[in-house]
């Protein structure tokens, strides 16, 4: 009982990053903070062991390092590479790759539904509904935040501390 008030809190935490991004192009830190801490609380209620929580932490600094450094190219933003280090938190060694894929192909279709959204044919469309004017309004300024939560709503059935709420 208290695991599914845990997983629908972390879900309600992701959806709550993917909109901030959307309306604002930010993810406010406190989203990631949250994220972080809720996954010890998971991990408590899973009783998984030291060295598969070992694994979680080091998966989710990996993927911290990999943010920064593609946040310092340019690549992504400072909230996205926070936000894709706290999901990846949760897929462990067994769904970081359908993770990373995950996020990969949501990408890709957000990529193509704004580069969609900015044709000059659908001009008046975009200017009828407020939240996709303002978002059209930005530029093709992408907000990923959707594609990482996206990705990891996906990959999360694969990951290890799901299944073991499976199994009980």
């Amino acid at each position: 009982m208290v695991e599914t008030g845990l997983f629908m809190l972390v879900g309600a935490t992701m959806i709550a990053a993917a909109a901030y991004d959307v309306l604002t192009l930010t993810i406010p830190n406190w989203i990631s903070v949250v994220l972080v801490a809720l996954f010890p609380l998971l991990a408590l209620a899973a009783g998984i062991s030291w060295p598969e929580f070992g694994w979680h932490v080091a998966i989710g600094m990996i993927a911290l390092a990999a943010g920064i450094a593609a946040f310092a190219v340019g690549v992504v933003g400072g909230g996205d590479a926070k936000l894709f280090a706290a999901i990846a938190f949760y897929m462990g060694p067994l769904a970081i790759a359908n993770y990373v894929l995950a996020v990969a192909v949501a990408g890709g279709v957000l990529a193509t539904l704004f580069l969609i959204l900015h044709q000059p044919r659908l001009e008046e469309w975009t200017r009828k509904t407020p939240v996709i004017a303002n978002i059209v309004s930005r530029g093709l300024a992408i907000p990923y935040g959707v594609a990482i939560v996206a990705g990891g709503l996906i990959a999360a059935p694969s990951s290890h501390l799901v299944s073991l709420f499976a199994l009980a």
